[in-house]
């Protein structure tokens, strides 16, 4: 990084609550700098500014926008960041800056100046950095305004991706120089995009957190998309919510919410409102001992759904077994509410049910067709509860989407499959899908041997978009999603923490020009190959069989399936799953099952 801060010291005034002008005291760069402008938007009476959060890492369109308005509203005096503004993940630099254009095209719209932080979906590889400083400068700066210090940090100087942001050797040295110089002031307010208080290996940031101890200061960053306020090392840390970016959206209780912060500086440090773009939530939204136990009671499946799977496409009642386990040491509340379906009628025994300590219930929801269709599902709602006195209030909201589902065939391989990204070993593909609203056609089926489980599809697209590098998620991509556990755990899995209990990989096709690039590994000695053919492309697979056994035992039964298609239509890429994803509100419980059709080969 070229040495900005040796220069003379830039003075920018403004009135003080006497009509004399405050200073804002900045070190002057050339070039390109990494705020939108730095006339502020300045009442003299107060100190209040906002802070925007993620909005990127499954960005929702809309979001971030109708924050920048909500913020014009509110006419902050300036507005901070603490990264992830695009999505990035790539080193096409045409598409990194269309991503830019379309960002600060956001931003231009604020009424105040806007200081950017960079995420790691900002900076990932040396091209994306490169880009970054011939736009915006130095990734990591400082400025002082009404005594108070402000230090906008880079998680991201070693390019190491999601969790694993560091501190480098020289960007300590330069924040160890902006404390010495800056000793009297009254907070020094932190701003970056991971929080490496939570993870390993950050290089030096124990050590930053060593000089922060003894001067009052507050920490701010984003990165996990779940609020959560911890008192540490004599100041408050903060891990802000989003402002766009992927939520499950379960509410301010669950620290998942759209918000800006909203900072009112005192003698006595930062004030915290958090503005949900619905409402107002002051600083303590979430606290440690709250999150500690919403992670406690996420990791188990309290109410387990049995779907009903068909031989036919034909309908008219069934039963669908539930379960509600209680395995904590107090009562649980669960009240269902079974919301109104055109196709579908479901009837509980009962709506509410409260569990004893460590013990199960069961029981059946009647379901039945209400016109011999079943293509929508029914949606059965839930609030959970605790009789905690630690959390007298926590209320945990869930849902499902339940309806018949057609059994999948999955038949032993006829022959020895090579994956080869040849098809003349697949007589025929068992599905075709044609994805709505696109010009993709797709046919893929499974197979089995002693050794592997296959997996094949051949994509038709008018024109494949293939880059060879980068991020799949930039460019035609197919995406292959696998869980092999028994089937009343894989039926409920809802892809956790970007489906940590499921294969999942997304693979480019290669072309003349291009390699194949993966999205994540794939179990040991799995094979892929993807080539382009005349019409698109095809995807052939092999994941070992030990995969499957190691989860389910030798004398297996099924395994649940998807596969979504990413295509690249100039303006971006849209993404088509054949089954709803298992991570969206749309999931439906137990789809995508594929059931082993012979015992021997």
């Amino acid at each position: 990084m070229k040495n900005y801060f040796l220069l003379c010291a830039l003075v920018i005034p403004f009135l003080s609550p006497a009509q004399e002008k405050a200073k804002l005291i900045i070190d002057p760069i050339e070039g390109p700098a990494p705020w939108t402008s730095l006339d502020l938007n300045n009442d003299p009476v107060n100190f209040q500014f906002a802070i925007v959060t993620d909005r990127t890492g499954g960005h929702r369109p809309g979001v971030f926008m109708q924050g920048v308005n909500k913020l014009n509203l509110l006419q902050p005096e300036f507005v901070m960041s603490v990264g992830d503004l695009i999505e990035g993940y790539t080193e096409n630099i045409d598409e990194l800056n269309r991503q830019w254009n379309e960002f600060d095209g956001f931003v231009k719209q604020l009424e105040m100046p806007f200081f950017y932080v960079p995420g790691n979906h900002d900076i990932t590889n040396q091209a994306m950095e490169d880009l970054w400083k011939k736009r915006l400068g130095p990734t990591y700066y400082h400025f002082v305004y009404h005594n108070v210090l402000f230090i906008c940090l880079n998680s991201e100087d070693q390019r190491r991706g999601a969790g694993k942001g560091t501190i480098s050797n020289a960007q300590f040295d330069y924040f160890k120089k902006v404390l010495e110089d800056n000793p009297g002031v009254k907070w020094t307010l932190v701003f970056l995009h991971q929080p490496l208080w939570h993870q390993e290996d950050t290089k030096r940031w124990s050590e930053v957190e060593e000089l922060l101890a003894n001067r009052k200061h507050t920490v701010f960053a984003g990165h996990e998309h779940r609020y959560v306020k911890a008192e540490r090392n004599n100041g408050k840390y903060f891990v802000l919510a989003t402002t766009g970016g992927g939520s499950n959206l379960r509410g301010p209780a669950l620290g998942e919410f759209d918000h800006v912060a909203w900072v009112t500086m005192t003698d006595q440090g930062p004030l915290i409102a958090n503005i949900e773009l619905g409402g107002i939530w002051d600083e303590n939204v979430v606290l440690k001992s709250t999150q500690d136990y919403i992670k406690a009671v996420s990791k188990k499946t309290p109410v387990s759904i049995a779907p009903i799977y068909l031989d036919r496409p034909q309908f008219s009642q069934g039963e669908v077994a539930i379960k509600i386990q209680n395995d904590e040491d107090v009562p649980m509340k669960v009240k269902f509410d079974e919301k109104f379906s055109w196709n579908l009628i479901g009837i509980l025994p009962q709506d509410e049910w409260t569990v004893s300590p460590n013990s199960v219930e069961t029981f059946t929801l009647q379901l039945s067709s209400r016109n011999d269709s079943f293509k929508k599902p029914l949606k059965l709602t839930a609030a959970l509860s605790y009789r905690n006195k630690e959390q007298p209030d926590l209320t945990i909201p869930l849902s499902w989407n339940i309806k018949p589902l057609l059994k999948h065939s999955l038949q032993p391989a006829k022959g020895k499959i090579k994956i080869d990204g040849k098809n003349n070993e697949w007589d025929a593909f068992g599905h075709i899908w044609n994805p709505e609203a696109s010009e993709i056609e797709a046919a893929f089926d499974l197979r089995f041997d002693r050794e592997f489980l296959y997996i094949a599809a051949q994509v038709r697209d008018p024109k494949v978009v293939a880059h060879g590098k980068g991020s799949p998620w930039t460019q035609d991509h197919i995406g292959i999603g696998l869980n092999a556990q028994p089937l009343e755990k894989s039926a409920m899995s809802t892809g956790k923490n970007w489906y940590e209990n499921e294969v999942m990989v997304l693979i480019t096709p290669e072309t003349k020009t291009a390699e194949s690039v993966n999205f994540r590994s794939l179990p040991e000695g799995s094979q892929t190959k993807c080539v382009q053919t005349e019409d698109g492309y095809f995807t052939e697979v092999a994941i070992p069989i030990t995969y499957v056994t190691s989860r389910q035992g030798e004398n297996w039964k099924t395994v649940r399936f998807n596969i979504v298609i990413g295509n690249s239509n100039g303006s971006g890429v849209t993404r088509y799953h054949w089954m709803p994803d298992w991570r969206g509100k749309e999931n439906i419980i137990g789809s995508g099952m594929f059931f082993k059709q012979a015992d021997k080969l």
